[in-house]
């Protein structure tokens, strides 16, 4: 019996170092994210958040070079105006709570 044991005690020994340690760094990398089943919008989420943590601003290609632009800025504020259901890429990025409700507000 003692021999058994000896034997399982080893094999457990021997099999325990194969397991992989993750840091959290690893966890929300991008590419683990989305090799583990996770969505391209939940990855970009995730490192907006995480940059927005670290106090660093995380903006997007499309967002310095088409949104930016002082005509389509207007026109795209008149349109969101009208129909508030559109997107204006700031989901997650330069966000401040204001607890007091504004005109901006609908």
């Amino acid at each position: 019996m003692k021999k058994y044991f000896l034997i399982l005690a080893l094999t457990a020994i021997i099999t325990l170092p194969a397991c992989a340690e993750l840091t959290v760094d690893d966890t929300v990398n991008s590419e683990y994210l989305i090799n583990h089943g996770y969505s391209k919008e939940t990855s970009r989420m995730v490192t907006k958040n995480i940059a927005q943590h670290h106090g660093e601003p995380l903006s997007e290609e499309i967002e310095k070079e088409y949104y930016n632009q002082p005509v389509v800025k207007y026109v795209r504020q008149f349109f969101m105006y009208l129909d508030p259901s559109l997107d204006n890429h700031t989901f997650l990025n330069d966000h401040s709570m204001n607890p007091s409700s504004r005109y901006d507000d609908l």
